[in-house]
């Protein structure tokens, strides 16, 4: 009986994982520290740089925005359906070839309603009837020379919908314990989370250290920085490139107005106070090098 009842505990806290994906140390990518990357920003940019908009939605304002924070009753926020971006980023280095940072958007969310990857729980959760597809990750990646792998900011639903679109032996790199990530939400999620990953073999997880910075191909053209708060791996990308640095926050904010005014996510993220120290971080870093150009995750 009490091998039964613990068999049952550890079924249930398997299920309650983000994904059940597997995940391996990723190869790529060396440990360092904040004086190497600032050092880094008055290097010339060698990275080309493109933001493409995935598709257009609309989803409650109080996941985006902590509406209890002072600056949002200051002005008097309130929920409402806000219309956000789903972006997908290009990264082409000279030597290592091109990345996405994020997924963006497989096609078959063109017909969002039919797509079986997704559940029917996920579907009326995440409003994916409002789902507008501009350009699939399909026809992004048929542009695309040679794609070498994804930079994942997060594994979040609206981060991974793309990677269905993706071939099995391009590698995708994330946060360490994102897909270990434990809550109760994650019995309803995680089926089409894996299903959303069913190409990935091994997510490649960063090993960070105390430092919470990666030089990603080692010669300080591209930084992986640990932004924790939203999901425990949350990692943000600092890209020095042919126009200037380009910070990729991903969803330490989601929003222009949440970055603007250092407002951090609300009911989206797992742990809102961890999660405003990594805004503030980043938000220290832009401030004292306004050369670095920022983008929200879901906002221009």
């Amino acid at each position: 009986m009490r091998i039964a009842i613990t068999l049952l505990i550890v079924l249930i806290l398997q299920s309650c994982n983000a994904s059940s994906v597997k995940v391996q140390d990723a190869k790529l990518g060396q440990p360092s520290d904040m004086g190497s990357m600032l050092s880094a920003l008055e290097k010339p940019g060698v990275i080309v740089f493109e933001k493409h908009l995935a598709a257009n939605w609309q989803v409650p304002l109080s996941g985006l925005v902590n509406l209890k924070h002072p600056k949002a009753i200051e002005v008097g926020l309130r929920d409402q359906d806000e219309a956000i971006k789903i972006f997908v980023y290009t990264l082409q280095h000279p030597v290592f070839g091109t990345f996405l940072v994020d997924s963006g958007i497989s096609e078959r969310f063109i017909d969002a309603e039919n797509n079986s990857d997704v559940s029917y729980i996920m579907k009326s959760a995440m409003n994916t009837s409002a789902l507008d597809v501009v350009l699939s990750t399909k026809q992004l990646s048929k542009k695309i020379d040679n794609l070498t792998g994804v930079f994942l900011t997060h594994i979040h639903f609206d981060h991974i919908m793309g990677l269905s679109d993706l071939s099995s032996d391009i590698p995708v790199y994330i946060g360490r314990g994102d897909a270990s990530s434990s809550a109760v939400t994650h019995i309803a999620t995680q089926g089409t989370t894996n299903r959303l990953l069913k190409n990935v073999e091994y997510l490649q997880e960063w090993q960070f250290t105390e430092q919470g910075i990666i030089d990603v191909f080692g010669d300080g053209s591209l930084w992986a920085i640990h932004s924790p708060g939203h999901t425990p791996g949350t990692t943000a990308y600092l890209a020095i490139t042919t126009d200037g640095p380009q910070l990729l926050v991903g969803d330490v904010t989601h929003t222009r107005w949440g970055w603007d005014n250092g407002v951090e996510p609300g009911s989206y993220s797992k742990d809102t106070k961890l999660n405003a120290r990594s805004l503030k971080k980043l938000k220290n870093l832009v401030e004292n090098h306004p050369t670095i150009t920022a983008h929200p995750g879901h906002q221009n």
